[in-house]
């Protein structure tokens, strides 16, 4: 009896976190290119969409991804089903090695993604998601690298939209998207667009 009331517990309070975000969003920093080539192009800021189907598997939008120096863009895509392992006691998930594939259509023509490789983190106390994905695309030649290291973004808020790099003081700004004048002990920031710890 005492197991299954735990099991009911813990089934409980899964749900009610899945509940409780539905589909989280978030931003931050990425790179794409081709790895093995050293080739890189880095983007401002991306958003994510992390959606929650049971406490072992969720759904993840990657944004269209635009890689200049090949003239090519991989339409947004959603990853279905990606498996993770979830710690109930500091409410992280870890993503292991996976690979998937994913197929939709451009405009009339039927397009597949084939991810090679697919592993990420979410930390519940920083509100980060790290991403690291290996994937081809259509009949792409070469294999292309997406990365992203992003903050939750709070629905409602407009969250960090630019920052201008000058010798001015820097524009830092609380996982919230709310701007901070002076950084207290012991937490993290976006300082000029890039995650800081302090």
């Amino acid at each position: 009896m005492k197991k299954t009331f735990t099991l009911f517990t813990i089934l409980f309070a899964c749900l009610t976190a899945m509940a409780q975000h539905g589909e989280m969003k978030f931003a931050g920093p990425s790179k794409f290119g081709v790895e093995e080539m050293n080739a890189w192009q880095e983007n401002e800021k991306d958003v994510i969409i992390f959606k929650m189907n049971s406490t072992s598997e969720a759904d993840i939008t990657l944004p269209a991804l635009t890689y200049n120096k090949m003239n090519v863009t991989i339409p947004s895509f959603t990853i279905h089903n990606l498996k993770f392992d979830y710690d109930m006691a500091t409410r992280n998930a870890s993503f292991p090695e996976q690979e998937y594939e994913e197929t939709f259509k451009v405009g009339d023509e039927e397009k597949t993604v084939k991810g090679s490789s697919f592993n990420a983190e979410y930390n519940a106390t920083e509100k980060s998601f790290k991403i690291t994905t290996k994937l081809s695309y259509g009949k792409m030649p070469v294999v292309v690298t997406y990365i992203i290291d992003a903050v939750y973004v709070k629905e409602g808020t407009t969250g960090i939209n630019s920052v201008a790099a000058s010798n001015a003081q820097p524009i830092i700004y609380d996982l919230s998207g709310r701007k901070v004048a002076e950084p207290k002990a012991n937490g993290i920031y976006i300082v000029n667009g890039k995650k800081m710890m302090k």
